[in-house]
């Protein structure tokens, strides 16, 4: 009798997390339709397939769900990160480790449509400054793996140099949206042509 109580709970909460998900999935598609400030949780319910009543199960407002939306967002570039920044990546060639990295947070801004939409929202402090860190996150990253590739570099100059890829980098994100496939494809080689001739010379 235990193990079959065990059990329903285990469903219980899988289905609380499927739930949960597809929540948020909504809440994405609602935020980058219509903005965050005119969407509301009746909104995200009816896109999401469900009723206001169960989405307050998990959810108290609009507010809790950006946040959640954030902590994903988080999370998911800290995998990134620990694939790009990790022993066995800074083996690979410099062009082909950032050619993969760089198409590795295009992939992500692509999927998460929301992600620009929250950073200029008016929530509350803490997720906004949770969002506005993850640049900087990367910025320090990028330092720290130019001073592995290239230790002859001073700090100020990795730290410089990360500065302008992160620069550059969300420079040509916004141009990105902005246009069709083909010639966002066309924008992102040109970024990393920019970014390659930038840092060769430093890194040789």
């Amino acid at each position: 009798m235990d193990q079959q109580k065990e059990m329903r709970s285990v469903s219980r909460r899988a289905r609380g997390l499927q739930r949960m998900a597809s929540i948020l999935v909504a809440a994405e598609i609602v935020f980058a339709r219509m903005s965050y400030e005119e969407a509301t949780t009746n909104h995200i319910a009816a896109e999401a397939g469900i009723s206001p009543g169960s989405l307050y199960q998990f959810f108290a407002n609009k507010e809790e769900i950006a946040q959640a939306l954030a902590m994903r967002y988080s999370e998911e570039l800290q995998e990134t990160r620990n694939t790009f920044f990790s022993d066995e990546a800074a083996a690979l060639p410099f062009p082909l480790w950032l050619d993969r990295y760089i198409d590795k947070l295009i992939a992500f801004h692509s999927s998460h449509p929301a992600f620009h939409i929250l950073i200029c929202a008016p929530i509350s402090s803490r997720v906004t400054n949770m969002i506005q860190e993850l640049p900087l996150v990367m910025q320090e990253n990028f330092a720290r793996e130019l001073a592995r590739r290239a230790p002859s570099l001073s700090q100020e100059q990795c730290i410089l140099s990360a500065r302008m890829i992160v620069q550059i980098f969300k420079g040509t994100l916004m141009l990105i949206f902005q246009v069709d496939e083909e010639e966002a494809k066309q924008l992102v080689a040109e970024m990393k042509t920019v970014m390659l001739r930038y840092l060769e010379p430093q890194l040789a």
